[in-house]
């Protein structure tokens, strides 16, 4: 027990940014400096841009940057991942206005729905007290500052995640209004285009890739974990509901339907991603990376 508890309790850290919870990306002095003839584009979102499991020549921006600049061979083409996982539309706007508007990009690329959707749930293992339109109930992969774990947590972790398992979580086909952060992520994408426009940055919207269809294969249903694995509320002291793969497929078509309209009403370009690729396991690991 004492060996247990000292290794992951008593000596253990649990480091994270108290408004961003995961440290974003910093900026140094010599990224600060644009010479001349440079064309700087900065994306935005969460793990889906971020993409920390591939390297880092493999990731979208990266490989989006090698295509600008061939072709545009008269520029010096610049692309910064801004992308940081479980990030939302909030983490963009506090990034870009403290941090990243230094950088001086000269365009960006926005792309977020999936980490805004669950955090419309009170998730126990993510989460303290109810809702929060600030969604300051949900504190993330920080949970751990705000909750600090004990060895005997640590042990019965094992038998909740064991003990008439399936019995006790209750998937649900949950309405679209069980999604209580559509007003805040509308919100925060409108805000986040006046700050660029202010400091003369144009922007592009895309919307949020996942693999939820109407149809899915018991391989691709066997993929999926966000629902019960980020969006789950308690029913009761034992037991808790989350949302069905239909569920959220509707939920993520609204989100991603406000990106649309979005960038009509504010006159940006939009980029319809989850359109354009094919919703099988040949193109996801999971419900969206």
């Amino acid at each position: 027990y004492l060996a247990g508890a000292y290794y992951y309790y008593y000596s253990a850290e649990h480091l994270f940014d108290p408004f961003l919870q995961i440290p974003p990306a910093k900026l140094g002095a010599a990224d600060r400096a644009k010479t001349p003839g440079t064309f700087r584009i900065l994306t935005l979102g969460g793990s889906t841009t971020a993409d920390l499991r591939l390297p880092p020549e493999a990731r979208y921006p990266r490989l989006l940057e090698g295509l600008v600049q061939k072709n545009h061979p008269d520029l010096k083409i610049e692309v910064f991942n801004g992308g940081q996982d479980w990030y939302t539309t909030k983490h963009a706007l506090i990034k870009y206005t403290t941090n990243l508007k230094d950088w001086q990009p000269d365009r960006l690329i926005v792309m977020h729905a999936i980490n805004d959707v669950y955090r419309s749930f009170a998730d126990p293992e993510f989460t303290v007290g109810g809702y929060d339109t600030l969604w300051s109930h949900y504190y993330g992969p920080s949970i751990q500052g705000a909750k600090p774990p004990t060895f005997e947590t640590f042990l019965l972790s094992f038998v909740d995640k064991y003990w008439f398992y399936d019995q006790r979580y209750r998937e649900r086909d949950l309405p679209l209004d069980r999604y209580r952060s559509l007003p805040e992520f509308r919100r925060n994408l409108s805000a986040l285009i006046h700050y660029l426009r202010v400091d003369g940055v144009r922007v592009v919207l895309m919307t949020e890739p996942t693999i939820y269809k109407d149809v899915m294969s018991p391989e691709e249903q066997a993929a999926l974990w966000f629902g019960k694995g980020l969006s789950k509320e308690r029913l009761g002291r034992y037991f808790y509901e989350y949302p069905s793969p239909s569920s959220l497929r509707r939920a993520m078509e609204a989100y991603n339907q406000v990106v649309k309209e979005t960038g009509a009403r504010e006159n940006v370009s939009v980029i319809d991603l989850d359109s354009k690729i094919p919703k099988t396991l040949e193109y996801f690991l999971d419900d969206c990376h």
